[in-house]
């Protein structure tokens, strides 16, 4: 069982992934690229700074702490993928229609 630092880790690198630069994502979150970048490298994300991640990439309170592996791997329908994304916060909406529309041939 992994604990909190390293669910912490794993869910930033892939949530950084989806939002382009780290330069971009230092903006969203109001902290420098360089310290992201340290956070990519491996530096632990403390309690605070998971919190302020989480408020700048609109994600739950909490939401970095958890493992998200199973969830993340399992299929969706159709249905279900649609009932999720329009749950999510319309910053996150926004940007997900934007990843969708950039992936379009």
């Amino acid at each position: 069982m992994a604990g909190a630092f390293d669910n912490r880790h794993k869910n930033f690198l892939a949530v950084l992934k989806s939002h382009g630069t780290i330069v971009s994502a230092s903006t969203q979150i109001g902290v420098s690229a360089n310290y992201l970048s340290q956070l990519k490298g491996g530096k632990r994300i403390g309690h605070v700074m998971a919190r302020r991640i989480e408020h700048g990439f609109d994600l739950a309170p909490g939401w970095l702490d958890l493992d998200h592996s199973k969830t993340l791997s399992a299929s969706l329908s159709e249905h279900e993928l649609t009932e999720q994304a329009l749950a999510l916060p319309i910053k996150a909406r926004t940007r997900l229609l934007k990843k969708l529309a950039n992936s379009l041939p």
